[in-house]
């Protein structure tokens, strides 16, 4: 079942500003996740200005998500956002 939420104008904009505000939901499989990838979480807070769309599922199961690419201290990775707006 998919629902229709409303997509933001500018959705790289509305991820980084949700970022710098620290508007963020850490769930249980996101924190794992990092975890096991050795992924520091302030990496994801600190490179914000560094984000990149690089696929969109504007019909996600739950919400709207991008997959955004990003840079921190020469490594590489990957993030998947899910945006309520």
């Amino acid at each position: 079942m998919t629902l229709n939420h409303p997509l933001p104008d500018d959705p790289l904009e509305f991820i980084q500003r949700c970022i710098d505000q620290r508007k963020i939901l850490w769930t249980y499989h996101v924190n794992i996740r990092l975890k096991r990838r050795f992924v520091p979480r302030q990496a994801l807070i600190e490179s914000y200005a560094s984000y990149e769309i690089i696929e969109q599922y504007p019909k996600d199961k739950y919400f709207p998500s991008y997959l955004v690419r990003s840079e921190f201290q020469g490594d590489v990775f990957h993030i998947l956002f899910a945006i309520d707006v």
